[in-house]
C-alpha cells in the first residue's frame, strides 16, 4: 500500500505562494501591457477599426496601460450600445482609433483621436492623451512642466495670441471670444501637447476655439517664448526638423519587358516585425512592392520605412488616420493627405505621390485637393478577414492577370506569408512583380492624376 505524501504547514504555504505568483504574474501579462498593431471589427451595419498604441512591457507602465485600454473598451462598447440596433439603410456605421506616441528627455507620450460615425454630417471626435515617466511608469500633466503657478496664465496669453496669427495666415475668420475661451488658463485646455524639434506643439480639438468646419487646431509655440512658463530642463533651442534625403536603389526593367507584370501593394504599416518580414524575402523573388502608408505610423517606425525605400519599393499615402474621406471637409481631408506627405519626406526626403484612399472612397473633389495619382485595385484576398496564408495565395493566384494590383496588408504576418508563396508559384508562371510606378513605366502610361487606378 502506497503511503500518501503529506505536506507539513510550511510546504503547503510554500504551494499557495508559488500559485500565487504565477496567477498575478499572468495577470500582470495580460492586463499590464497593450498590444500593439491592429483590431478589426465588421458586423452588417458596423465597422470598427483599432489602432492599439505600443507600449513598452514593463510593471511600471502596468497603470497607464491599463487606463489606455479601458478608456478604448469604454469608447467601444459605447458605440456598439448606441448603433447595433439602428437600421442600415445601406449605411455603415464606423469606429476608428488613432494613435501617435512619442518620446521627449524619458517623458512617453500617447495621444489617442477616437472617431464615431453613427449618423449624420460628420464623425463625432474625442481626444485623449496620457503622458508617463518611462522609468517609473509615473502619469503626468502639463502642470508637472510648469515653471511656476502664474505659468499656466502666461501660457494662455502665448497660446491666443498664436491661434490668432495661424488664422490670420490662413484667411480663417476666428471669433476672439471663442478662441479666448478655448484658451483660457485651466488644465482642460491644454490636454494635448507635444515636444517637438522647434517648440512645443498644442492640439485643440475641432470646437475648442472655432468652430468644427475648422477642424482641429496645431500651434507650435517655441521653445524661446516658452522661457518661464516652463521648467528649463524641458527647453531646448529651437531647430527646424532635418530632411535626410535618401538613396533608393532603382533597378534596370528590360529584362521585364516581355513578362506578365502584377504590382503587389500594402496597406497600413509599417510595423517593424511583419513589413521587415516582407523586405528580408522580397530579393528571393526578385519583387519591388508599393506600400499605402499612415501617416501616424511614420515617426514610430521610421528605420524600417527607410529600409523600404532604399531597397527600392515605393512608398505611397493611406492618409493619416484612415478617415473616411467622404465624411471630412475640405480643410480636414487635406489634412489627412498633406500632413502624411510632410512627415514621410521629413523622413526620406522624398514625399509620397500615390495616394490609396482608405476604404477606397474618392470623388473628383478629393483628386483635385489631393493634387496625387488614386491607385485603388482589382484583387482583394481579403487577408485581414481570412488571416489564413494559404487561402490568401490562393486568392491571388487564382485572380492573377497581367496588370493586376493586388490589395494586402503588411501589418499581418499571414498576409506577409501568403503573399510569398503567392510570389512564389506566380514566378513559376512568368510574373515579374513591379512597383506602380514601374508598372506605369513599362506600361507605356502616362498617369493622370483625375482618373482612379484599379489596374493596368
Amino acid at each position: 500500500m502506497k503511503k500518501k505524501l503529506k505536506l507539513s504547514k510550511r510546504g503547503k504555504n510554500f504551494i499557495v505562494s508559488s500559485i500565487l505568483v504565477l496567477f498575478f504574474g499572468v495577470l500582470f501579462f495580460q492586463f499590464g501591457k497593450i498590444d500593439p498593431g491592429e483590431s478589426i471589427i465588421k458586423k452588417d451595419n458596423y465597422y470598427i477599426k483599432i489602432d492599439y498604441p505600443e507600449i513598452e512591457n514593463k510593471k511600471s507602465n502596468r497603470k497607464v496601460a491599463n487606463s489606455i485600454k479601458n478608456y478604448i473598451d469604454e469608447k467601444k462598447e459605447e458605440f456598439i450600445e448606441l448603433v447595433k440596433d439602428l437600421d442600415t439603410d445601406d449605411r455603415i456605421y464606423d469606429f476608428l482609433v488613432t494613435n501617435s506616441v512619442s518620446e521627449y528627455e524619458g517623458i512617453v507620450l500617447v495621444h489617442l483621436e477616437v472617431y464615431a460615425y453613427t449618423g449624420g454630417a460628420h464623425y463625432i471626435r474625442d481626444d485623449q492623451s496620457y503622458y508617463f515617466d518611462k522609468n517609473t511608469g509615473k502619469e503626468l500633466s502639463l502642470n508637472d512642466f510648469l515653471e511656476s503657478s502664474e505659468s499656466l496664465d502666461r501660457l494662455a496669453e502665448r497660446a491666443y495670441h498664436h491661434i490668432l496669427e495661424y488664422g490670420i495666415e490662413r484667411e480663417m475668420n476666428f471669433v476672439e471670444e471663442t478662441v479666448r475661451e478655448g484658451t483660457v488658463g485651466s488644465l482642460e485646455n491644454y490636454l494635448h501637447f507635444t515636444f517637438k524639434n522647434d517648440g512645443i506643439e498644442f492640439l485643440f480639438p475641432p470646437y475648442q476655439v472655432s468652430c468644427w468646419a475648422d477642424g482641429e487646431i496645431k500651434i507650435t509655440i517655441p521653445y524661446k517664448e516658452l522661457e518661464g512658463i516652463i521648467k528649463k530642463e524641458y527647453l531646448k533651442e529651437s531647430e527646424e526638423p532635418p530632411i535626410n534625403p535618401v538613396e533608393k536603389n532603382t533597378r534596370k526593367l528590360e529584362d521585364m519587358k516581355d513578362k506578365k507584370l502584377i504590382a503587389f501593394t500594402f496597406d497600413d504599416g509599417p510595423l517593424d516585425k511583419t513589413t521587415n518580414r516582407l523586405l528580408d524575402n522580397l530579393d528571393t523573388y526578385n519583387a519591388r512592392v508599393t506600400f499605402f502608408i499612415l501617416g501616424s505610423r511614420v515617426n514610430r517606425y521610421s528605420s524600417t520605412l527607410i529600409r523600404a525605400y532604399e531597397q527600392g519599393n515605393q512608398i505611397g499615402s493611406h492618409t493619416y488616420s484612415h478617415l473616411n474621406l467622404y465624411k471630412l471637409n475640405d480643410g480636414d481631408i487635406l489634412k489627412e493627405i498633406v500632413n502624411t506627405n510632410n512627415e514621410v519626406k521629413n523622413i526620406i526626403g522624398e514625399a509620397p505621390v500615390l495616394l490609396r484612399p482608405p476604404y477606397g472612397n474618392t470623388n473628383s473633389k478629393i483628386k483635385a485637393l489631393g493634387d496625387m495619382y488614386t491607385i485603388l485595385w482589382d484583387i482583394d484576398p481579403e487577408d485581414w478577414k481570412y488571416k489564413d496564408k494559404d487561402k490568401i495565395a490562393e486568392n491571388i493566384v487564382k485572380n492573377a492577370h497581367d496588370g493586376a494590383i493586388v490589395l494586402l496588408h503588411d501589418i499581418y504576418e499571414t498576409s506577409i506569408d501568403g503573399a510569398l508563396l503567392a510570389m512564389e508559384k506566380l514566378q513559376e508562371e512568368g510574373y515579374a512583380f513591379v512597383t506602380i510606378e514601374e508598372m506605369f513605366q513599362l506600361k507605356n502610361i502616362e498617369p493622370d492624376k483625375t482618373k482612379s487606378y484599379f489596374k493596368f
